[in-house]
């Protein structure tokens, strides 16, 4: 059975078009980027975005650590950013939590251990910060558009100056 949607009701329900926030944050964990999700069939075009954002902003020898980079690797290589990538010195990798899940030969290739210049990064950053997070639906559940970004920008603001006021210890 179709559902048809009124042109007023079409509005009043967009909201839950959007079904997440894409982020990105750095070694420190402080968010460095961060985007509206709005439910469609391709999902690579978040973390496309993200990286060209990345490239323009830090040039080269970047990296970015993503459940799945080693699989993403190939979305990006066939992109229109993957040249530029390659020529910036751009590495994906995959976090230790979920990189100890793959095979020894993708760890070998993707893991931040095994990838010189990573430091003691654990590429989990976003997974600390949504764990924070877990509390905030509840309280926008009814809110609108304009109150729910609100929140989730507080949030975010109040993450990162916790995080430099912690950076000096």
């Amino acid at each position: 059975m179709a559902q048809c949607w009124s042109r007023d009701s079409k509005k009043m329900f967009s909201v839950f078009d959007e079904s997440g926030i894409f982020i990105a944050v750095c070694r420190h964990r402080f968010v460095i980027l961060a985007c509206d999700m709005i439910w469609s069939g391709e999902l690579a075009k978040y973390l496309l975005a993200i990286i060209d954002k990345l490239l323009a902003i830090y040039r080269k020898k970047g990296g970015c650590a993503y459940d799945i980079g080693c699989a993403f690797s190939k979305t990006l290589t066939n992109s229109s950013l993957g040249m530029r990538a390659c020529k910036l010195d751009f590495h994906l990798m995959v976090g230790t939590f979920h990189g100890h899940a793959h095979n020894h030969k993708c760890q070998l290739d993707w893991h931040p251990m095994y990838i010189p210049g990573t430091g003691h990064t654990e590429g989990e950053g976003c997974e600390h910060i949504f764990s924070s997070s877990n509390e905030l639906p509840r309280s926008m559940r009814h809110a609108s558009l304009f109150h729910r970004r609100q929140t989730i920008e507080e949030h975010f603001s109040f993450w990162d100056t916790d995080k430099y006021a912690t950076l000096s210890e």
